[in-house]
């Protein structure tokens, strides 16, 4: 098992760690996890599909977005912009290793960032699959906070968020960041192998709005699973995930 390593970023860093591929796998792609909002790269889902990588010889890239984990920089300045500008700089990194054919695991927010990250990058993003990936983050966050808490939070440019995992100030640009990335605009231009794994019984991410996306996208190779009993985690069946993602890699001539 490869260490935490630290990549520097102009006055910040990330924590990130890599497990190079077996040496008849290299020219195989790299598995890179991007975890969910409040999470980080040592959840049961990004450790257990390392393992079940790192069996089959495969090269896994994990990474904590800034603002979580071992990271630095603050939850307050979180954006999907700054995520996407987080995995660019992963990707650089991986490139100069030989690895710079991705697929991306995303669970919520990093399920949401690696499909914007796919769309903009789609000759070396060979597929996504990505758990409950969370669109609508900006209509959920504002129906959090409410009318006039939603007011106040744009008028003083931050808020208190807490929810049972996270405790952590929000600024104002995480909802006006998230209202620049057009969902009509994706579902016409993106190019992706990609498999969705969500759950009926899904809290955080309405299952609608993802379902929603994926039927209304004009490309064909965006496969859906639901789990009529599954929870917006489902880290009660990784096994089952990721046995479906490696299905789904096989049948694309991908794995």
């Amino acid at each position: 098992m490869a260490d935490f390593e630290k990549l520097s970023l102009p006055g910040s860093h990330l924590s990130f760690r890599f497990d190079p591929p077996a040496a008849e796998k290299r020219a195989a792609p790299c598995f890179v996890f991007l975890h969910g909002f409040g999470s980080d790269q040592t959840g049961e889902k990004a450790e257990h599909f390392r393992k079940k990588a790192l069996e089959r010889g495969l090269a896994f890239c994990s990474f904590d977005f800034q603002g979580h984990g071992k990271s630095g920089g603050t939850m307050r300045e979180l954006t999907i912009s700054r995520n996407l500008s987080n995995l660019g700089a992963v990707h650089e990194t991986l490139r100069g290793r030989g690895c710079s054919r991705l697929v991306l695991l995303g669970s919520s927010m990093g399920g949401f960032t690696g499909i914007w990250y796919a769309a903009k990058h789609p000759e070396e993003i060979l597929a996504g699959c990505h758990i409950a990936p969370a669109f609508g983050m900006a209509e959920g966050f504002l129906a959090w906070a409410g009318r006039e808490g939603a007011a106040k939070w744009e008028k003083e440019g931050h808020v208190l968020f807490e929810n049972g995992f996270v405790h952590s100030e929000l600024g104002w640009e995480w909802i006006r960041d998230l209202r620049t990335f057009d969902t009509k605009w994706l579902q016409k231009n993106y190019r992706t192998p990609t498999l969705i794994l969500q759950g009926k019984k899904d809290d955080s991410v309405p299952w609608r709005g993802v379902v929603d996306f994926a039927a209304g996208c004009e490309f064909e190779g965006i496969d859906l699973h639901f789990f009529a009993d599954g929870d917006h985690r489902l880290t009660d069946r990784k096994d089952r995930l990721w046995a479906l993602s490696e299905e789904f890699l096989r049948g694309r001539g991908i794995l």
